[in-house]
């Protein structure tokens, strides 16, 4: 099998265009003095036709609608939103990880820092303070926390109390969480 030769072709003829000046002005004095646009701007398409037909317009004002809560108060609209109990994780089972979290922060075995996103400032400060009085007195240590009730007073809020072991001693916690933006949130917490 043989391949057929190919036909011949004109040969490709080259021309040279001038290219347009599109650098920025440097003074002032390369603008026109009525204003008129220059280096190829008056030829942008300020208004242009969609592709049925219709002139393309900007879009009207827009104004922002509050889903919850007074539209004066911003607070209101841009604070935390509280979240109803069904689309949060089960509270014991969170409620047990976030009271083993406070356990290892003032056993020293975790960073405060960890407990930003699920506690109030209030709650953090607490837990900062109780891991500086622990390393004072030398109770730091390994510990476990268990949970024992957990009671709802109302959706997306839920009480619990829990005992924290460290060596032979035992420390009662009671939390209060509440669903805020789509999390539970410790914002009380009393140690006793």
């Amino acid at each position: 099998m043989t391949a057929s030769p190919l036909p011949p072709t004109a040969p490709a003829t080259l021309r040279v265009v001038p290219a347009p000046d599109w650098e920025p002005p440097y003074s002032d004095s390369r603008w026109p003095a009525d204003g008129a646009a220059m280096h190829g701007q008056s030829e942008l398409a300020l208004t242009f036709v969609l592709p049925g037909g219709l002139p393309a317009e900007p879009a009207p004002a827009l104004r922002l609608v509050p889903v919850r809560g007074d539209a004066q108060d911003p607070d209101a609209f841009f604070g935390p939103q509280p979240t109803p109990a069904v689309e949060l994780p089960d509270p014991r089972v969170w409620a047990g990880r976030l009271a083993q979290a406070v356990a290892e922060v003032v056993g020293g075995d975790r960073p405060a820092p960890q407990l930003l996103r699920w506690t109030s400032g209030e709650v953090y400060a607490l837990v900062c303070r109780q891991a500086a009085v622990a390393r004072m007195r030398g109770t730091t240590g390994r510990a476990v926390a268990r949970v024992g009730r957990v009671f709802s007073p109302a959706d997306g809020v839920a009480e619990v109390s829990a005992t924290v072991t460290r060596r032979e001693r035992t420390t009662a916690l009671a939390l209060r969480l509440e669903g805020l933006d789509g999390r539970w949130r410790c914002t009380e917490l009393v140690v006793g």
